[in-house]
């Protein structure tokens, strides 16, 4: 329910009579619904309607009515039968109901092309300008309830991730592809989630390590290899509980530390300190990517600035606000970033860890912890 105030408030507050968001990633937010299968049906949309005085309205494809109002926040329904012209009348007889004429939001960026046209074409009286942003504003700051869930989340991921590694034993050949299986089992145990593509269990190590993934046709992911004495391997998680995401990515060293490896461990950790301490209410996402920049300069490390060097979490795996040089975004208490620069490995390898802090009003701090990620995992049965 504190959410459900939230966006009560935040639309009454707002520029716009009525909101009205269609996205699945937006439609879980704004609804209240973690219901994972919306996007694989564009032609089964989905909407939530809220207005500055009236009950919030779902409006959903009858045959899953039941499903999405177990689910969601909003008890009010509106069903449709049949594809996307249907759900834009149906659509159109709520936003009828609710008002007769004003200013109303709709996600541009998410609202199907054809559906907008068909909405506008059948509400002469209705002024139509997008809500992405408010809605981004919205998302990108967390009630304590979310941030509760995203820590809970978080720490599951990694507890995961540990659990995986304390059966690694260097003396003994495993896989990457059982890595990674092992990976998705454990975080199983732990009461997460698998929902379809959006998940991630990997496990990769020595030449695998030094690819992208995903980038065809050279997929840096698990296979047959198996792992190596003296090799780094990284290992990756993202899961969600009722909804919200968690990632993590952790190191692992296939024996003790070489005086390189440990070298660019320390480097990924300073990299994330300053992070830590430049992301503070106030300052700009792009301020924390300079300061990051430039104590990679420093230390002389290759940092990989063709990705973001952090992004937000919640609803979305990967959301907004960037770490990035064009994010001018002003951070603020309550919103949650997952720290996450890349750098080049001792042996060209790609090394990244994947830290969720939430911003404080004194400032960032780490948290998910189920080991001090300061050194990596060594192994076990290290020689």
């Amino acid at each position: 329910m504190e959410l459900y105030e939230k966006i009560y408030s935040a639309v009454e507050d707002s520029a716009f009579d009525l909101v009205l968001v269609t996205g699945a990633d937006n439609f879980a937010y704004m609804a209240g619904a973690a219901v994972p299968f919306l996007a694989l049906y564009p032609e089964s949309p989905v909407a939530v309607l809220w207005s500055k005085k009236r009950d919030p309205v779902v409006v959903v494809p009858e045959e899953w009515e039941e499903t999405i109002q177990s689910l969601s926040s909003v008890k009010k329904m509106k069903t449709y039968v049949g594809g996307p012209d249907a759900f834009a009348k149906a659509a159109v007889e709520v936003l009828k109901a609710e008002k007769k004429k004003g200013r109303v939001g709709v996600d541009l960026l998410r609202v199907k092309a054809t559906t907008y046209e068909m909405l506008k074409a059948e509400t002469p009286g209705y002024e139509w300008a997008s809500c992405d942003g408010f809605i981004r504003e919205l998302r990108a700051t967390k009630t304590e309830e979310e941030l509760e869930l995203l820590e809970d989340v978080a720490y599951r991921v990694d507890h995961g991730i540990f659990g995986t590694q304390h059966h690694v034993l260097v003396t003994s050949s495993r896989s990457e592809m059982s890595l990674g299986e092992d990976i998705r089992v454990h975080c199983l145990e732990r009461g997460l989630d698998v929902i379809g593509s959006q998940s991630i269990s990997q496990g990769v190590s020595g030449p695998s390590a030094t690819k992208w993934w995903p980038r065809a046709p050279y997929y840096g992911i698990g296979n047959e290899k198996k792992l190596q004495p003296g090799e780094y391997v990284r290992m990756e998680a993202r899961y969600s509980i009722d909804g919200y995401w968690g990632t993590g990515s952790r190191l692992m060293t296939q024996g003790y530390p070489t005086t390189e490896q440990r070298k660019s461990y320390h480097d990924l950790v300073a990299l994330r300190e300053v992070a830590l301490k430049t992301a503070k209410p106030g300052a700009k996402c792009s301020s924390v990517y300079d300061a990051m920049l430039e104590e990679a300069k420093k230390r002389n490390v290759k940092l990989f600035e063709q990705v973001v060097l952090g992004h937000g979490i919640g609803v979305a795996d990967v959301e907004a606000p960037y770490i990035s040089a064009g994010d001018d975004t002003k951070l603020c208490a309550g919103m949650v970033l997952v720290i996450r620069p890349v750098i080049e490995g001792p042996k060209s390898e790609l090394l990244w860890s994947s830290d969720t802090a939430i911003v404080e009003t004194d400032g960032a701090h780490i948290v998910g912890w189920y080991k001090d990620w300061r050194e990596p995992y060594v192994a076990n049965y290290t020689l």
